[in-house]
C-alpha cells in the first residue's frame, strides 16, 4: 500500500470517529484568523481543566487543560466532511519534505478535538489537523484511591480503543 492511500485509509477512519463522536458544545466560538480551515475553537469539559501531573520514565511530568487548549495548543473542532477532505487534498499533494515540516509545524500549535462518552463520562480527543491525524490523546476525568483518598484524576489513552496509558493528578505528590 502507498503512502498517499495508507494516509486517505487513515484520514476516513478518523473523520468516521469524529463524526461518529462528536457532541457539540452550548457555546459555539468562531475563529477569525485560524490557519489550515479551524472555524471554531472547541471547549473543553469543565472536570479536565486544570494541571494535571503524572509520571513517566521516572520523571515527573505535566500536561496543562484549559477551556480552548491543552499544553498551549489551540483546540478546534473536526471540520465538516467536505471541508476536511478539501484540506487534506492540499496536504496530500505537496512533496514529503515540505509534508513533514507542516505536519511539524501544525502539531506544535493547533490540534483538532472532539466531545466523547467514555463509560458514561463525558470526556475528549485530540489529534492532528489534516496531517494524518491518528487516533490522538484521550483525556477523561475519573476518581482515584491514592494513599487511602478518594481524589480527582485524569486517565489519558491513546489509539483507536483508548487504551490506558497513565493517570494525572491535581499534584505532583499525588503522581509520584
Amino acid at each position: 500500500m502507498n503512502k498517499r492511500n495508507f494516509l486517505k485509509i487513515i484520514s476516513i477512519i478518523v473523520i468516521a470517529i469524529g463524526i461518529g463522536s462528536i457532541t457539540f458544545s452550548k457555546s459555539n466560538h468562531n475563529v477569525n484568523a485560524a490557519s489550515w480551515g479551524a472555524k471554531s475553537l472547541f471547549t473543553t469539559p469543565k472536570a479536565t481543566r486544570g494541571t494535571w501531573y503524572y509520571k513517566e520514565d521516572g520523571r515527573i511530568k505535566h500536561c496543562k487543560i484549559t477551556a480552548h487548549t491543552v499544553d498551549g495548543r489551540k483546540l478546534y473542532k473536526i471540520l465538516p466532511e467536505k471541508e476536511y477532505a478539501k484540506w487534506e487534498n492540499r496536504v496530500e499533494h505537496q512533496n514529503i519534505k515540505e509534508h513533514r515540516k507542516l505536519i511539524s509545524k501544525i502539531n506544535t500549535i493547533q490540534f483538532q478535538a472532539y466531545k466523547l462518552k467514555w463509560h458514561g463520562i463525558t470526556s475528549f480527543n485530540t489529534n492532528g489537523w489534516v496531517t494524518g491525524a491518528g487516533n490522538g490523546i484521550y483525556y477523561v476525568p475519573v476518581t482515584k484511591t491514592r494513599h487511602g483518598k478518594k481524589v480527582k484524576a485524569i486517565r489519558f489513552g491513546s489509539g483507536a480503543g483508548n487504551y490506558f496509558d497513565r493517570y494525572g493528578y491535581k499534584t505532583k505528590k499525588l503522581a509520584r
